[in-house]
């Protein structure tokens, strides 16, 4: 994490600061801001007021035992992105355009634009200025699918989906998601197929009409701990990414 300079004169760039540090942890006392600042209490006080003032939900509890806090619910803005913070956005969609269809990357990356401050915009449109994604095939998942694959495997639902195999073959198939994982340059989705009552790897390119159902059983873990072996293993069957 980059630090702000904590300097007394520069109150904008404290105030910042004393943003980032109340988003980083549940509760904070002001003699550990203050020392964080390098300033006085009073300081924080009146940084914390100033906060307050442009519309953050700051809790305060003044005295022996007292903090400050972010309320619950409330996130950073884009306005505290650090430098490095932007400049790995703008690498990730550009990775991205070369994974998903359509034109999501380059929309993200005009609407980031359009809300940063000045200085961090500059950075950003900089970046995206001078960098591609120069790797020849473009958009192979369709960002709908891997939402509704992701969802599916966050909340533990049971997926029905079309899938083409590597050799054309189409299936139905209804699966417990566990994990989307991105590998080789392309998704894929860990999943316990209910059918066949094993493993499955399928690659999101391949799979079509995905639909969530009930709930799954609760109890699906990933097959093994070293998850990146297996995959590339077939759990340990053979060599080779499932479903390439």
């Amino acid at each position: 994490m980059t630090d702000f300079a904590p300097v007394d004169s520069d109150p904008t760039g404290r105030t910042l600061r004393l943003l980032e540090l109340l988003a980083a942890r549940p509760a904070w006392s002001a003699s550990e801001l203050a020392g964080r600042l390098a300033v006085s209490t009073r300081t924080v006080r009146r940084d914390v007021a100033r906060l307050q003032g442009l519309g953050y939900a700051v809790e305060s509890r003044p005295g022996p035992g007292g903090h400050y806090a972010l309320c619950p619910g409330h996130r950073m803005p884009p306005l505290v992105f650090q430098d490095d913070e932007v400049l790995a956005l703008v690498a990730a969609l550009r990775m991205v355009e070369g994974i998903l269809a359509g034109d999501a990357s380059q929309r993200a990356l005009t609407k980031l634009s359009q809300v940063l401050p000045r200085r961090l915009r500059t950075v950003l449109d900089n970046a995206a200025a001078g960098s591609e994604n120069a790797g020849g095939e473009r958009g192979g998942v369709d960002p709908a699918t891997l939402a509704v694959l992701i969802r599916a495997a966050g909340q533990n639902l049971v997926l029905r989906f079309v899938y083409r195999d590597q050799h054309g073959a189409v299936t139905r198939r209804r699966v417990e998601a566990v994990r989307c994982v991105y590998a080789r340059g392309r998704w894929y989705v860990l999943a316990h197929d209910l059918d066949a009552g094993d493993w499955r790897v399928f690659r999101l390119d391949r799979v079509q009409e995905p639909a969530i159902g009930e709930p799954g059983s609760g109890d699906r873990r990933q097959p093994a701990e070293n998850l990146a072996t297996s995959l590339a293993t077939d759990f340990g069957r053979h060599l080779g990414m499932p479903g390439s």
